[in-house]
């Protein structure tokens, strides 16, 4: 789709929100981590106002309103929007009266100057063209009150897509799944789908440019949701999930510059207005 139209709604439908990262979360009405970090970065407290652009299923607004916020989300999918209006109403009634959806774009926001404390952007920023992050920045700055700031998650890292899981992961998971009979990531690099909402994958050097160029200094870090041994339930199984971490991802010089950039797959910032 040209870039002027955007990625089409559409292809946000209930089974792409029931497969995303921190679906199988969703379904036990709990949250997945990558949220509650979200909302741990932010130093959010009771009486805040918060704006979460591309709100999704209203994984991060049920986050944020427990810690006493107000939060409006948005989002451009009628049927995400369905699915975080459902579950709304589903919290208690001093919960509900703290949050509430919009039909909206992420490059036309439609509140005054200086409406809100926090903004937060969690996998949004990869599905907008260079000339609709530019605007939806710019936006995300005028809306802002002047000490507020803009909290943004972005995955793939897309040189862990393009040379950390290609290169080194995906070929080392194949040899472990065929010795120790794992079932350990082999997707494809990119999906069909991922090929069609991922018009602009980011790394740490571009996501601070648009950020600078639009009038935002920044804080801009890679994660490690993904290279940090998981906890297991035997001292065997821990053992041989170190050992994969290690094999699989230089486990822990995988934490730090330059190996980072290559293995950890989620880019966080948090910015102010310059």
């Amino acid at each position: 789709m040209p870039e002027n139209q955007g990625v089409d709604p559409k292809l946000y439908d209930k089974q792409y929100f029931e497969s995303i990262d921190g679906a199988h979360y969703f379904a036990k009405d709990k949250t997945a981590p990558k949220f509650l970090y979200a909302v741990k970065i932010s130093g959010m407290t009771k009486g805040d106002s918060a704006l979460d652009i591309g709100c999704g299923r209203g994984d991060l607004m049920m986050a944020l309103a427990q810690k006493g916020a107000e939060i409006t989300g948005i989002d451009y999918s009628q049927e995400a929007l369905e699915i975080a209006q459902k579950t709304i109403d589903k919290q208690s009634e001093a919960l509900k009266g703290k949050l509430k959806v919009l039909h909206s774009n992420a490059t036309a926001l439609n509140f005054p100057d200086q409406t809100f404390d926090y903004v937060f952007m969690t996998d949004i920023v990869e599905h907008l063209y260079p000339s609709e992050l530019k605007k939806s920045f710019e936006e995300c700055k005028r809306v802002l009150k002047p000490k507020g700031k803009l909290i943004v998650h972005t995955a793939p890292n897309r040189w862990y897509n393009d040379i950390g899981y290609p290169f080194w992961e995906q070929p080392i998971n194949k040899i472990l799944n065929r010795v120790f009979h794992q079932n350990l990531l082999t997707r494809p690099i990119r999906t069909e789908l991922d090929f069609k909402v991922h018009v602009n994958e980011q790394t740490v050097a571009s996501l601070k440019k648009y950020l600078s160029t639009t009038g935002f200094n920044s804080k801009i870090w890679l994660g490690s949701e993904y290279v940090v041994p998981v906890k297991k339930d035997s001292t065997g199984m821990q053992l041989l999930e170190i050992f994969r971490q290690i094999l699989c991802h230089a486990y822990p010089l995988s934490l730090v510059p330059p190996l980072n950039s290559i293995f950890c797959n989620d880019i966080w910032a948090i910015a102010k207005k310059a």
